[in-house]
Parts: C-alpha cells; structure tokens; sequence
C-alpha cells in the first residue's frame, strides 16, 4: 500500500504503526449514525490491522484502509476502505466515513475517486461495490456523483446499532457504468 494523493487531499495507509490514529477516529462522536464500527479493544483493532495484507496488487485479498488527511493537516478527517473478498469475480467493494464537522467539503468525493483509481490500477479490479442505507442520501450523492449506478436492494442487509436497516447496493466498473448482473451480497 503507498501513500494516495487527491486535489487537497493525502491518503495515508493504515499499518500498524498508525493503527491506533484510526482507532480514534473510530471512538468520535456521529459516525454510528448509518453504519455499525468494529465492536473490538484498541488492542484487538491493533490486533487485526497486524494480520492485514499490506500489500496491494492483483493477487491481494483483504482489507485495506487509508486516513484521509486535508493536505498540510495533522489529523485525519475521516478513512477510506477497499476490501477484496475471495471468490471468482475479481471484485472490490469501497467504503468511507468523515467525521461530522469535515463534512460537505468535497473529501470523500476526492478520496473515493483516488482509491477507485488505485484499486482498478494496482488491484486490477473488475468492479467496484458500494453499500448504503437508504436515508443516507449525502453518501449515495457521492457515489452518484462518481459514476456508481444503484443495482440492488439489500432488505435487511446490514445491521446499525442493533437493528436490521435495508442497503442500497451500487457498483462501478472500469468503463464508469453499473454491472446489474453483480453478484448480491451482504456489506461486510
């Protein structure tokens, strides 16, 4: 994994020497709103992040993960996720969360399309899964506004905050358009 730039934007990647950086930015208050975050100890997260492939490429598999810093900034604003599951189709699904206050600015449109970037480049990646409940619209703005295309409809396919909630199923492939014939799956 290498460092990914953005207009405005540095992507660092989450290793184990800066695992407990994205811990707290787990812990900030606001990002359980539409998503459920690892129920771990900091030294179980720092666990985990130590068992990760740190290498990405097109044989990689796994989770991968990078802080999202506003150029010259010193703390992160939020993370970006790319996980590669095992199986025959040679697909990847992203994730992204900004803490509240970094919001409307821009960041996870940027970040987003840097990762999709690396992850068709140095993953060799087909296509490009995205997952998201229905009430968060800014977040289905930004996977719009990409190149995503809405494919599917998880009823109950995720969990936050204890409960069942409905996700939204997008895909993106190397020609910007959505594959409706992707595989269903649940968010990881």
């Amino acid at each position: 994994m290498r460092v990914l730039h953005a207009e405005g934007l540095r992507l660092e990647p989450v290793l184990p020497r800066n695992a407990a950086v994205l811990w707290g930015v787990l812990k900030e208050p606001g990002l359980r709103e539409y998503q459920e975050l690892p129920a771990v100890s900091a030294a179980e997260f720092a666990h985990m992040v130590e068992q990760r492939e740190r290498r990405l490429d097109a044989e990689s598999l796994g989770r991968f993960e990078w802080l999202i810093y506003p150029t010259g900034a010193t703390q992160p604003v939020g993370w970006v996720s790319l996980r590669i599951p095992s199986g025959a189709l040679r697909a990847g699904e992203i994730g992204y969360t900004l803490l509240p206050q970094a919001r409307g600015r821009g960041y996870a449109t940027r970040a987003v399309r840097a990762l999709l970037a690396e992850a068709q480049a140095v993953a060799v990646l087909a296509e490009i899964r995205a997952y998201c409940v229905p009430e968060n619209q800014a977040s289905r703005r930004v996977l719009e506004r990409i190149g995503f295309r809405k494919t599917d409809l998880l009823r109950h396919g995720a969990t936050v905050r204890g409960r069942a909630v409905d996700v939204v199923v997008y895909a993106y492939t190397s020609s910007g358009k959505s594959n409706q014939t992707s595989a269903r799956r649940k968010p990881a």
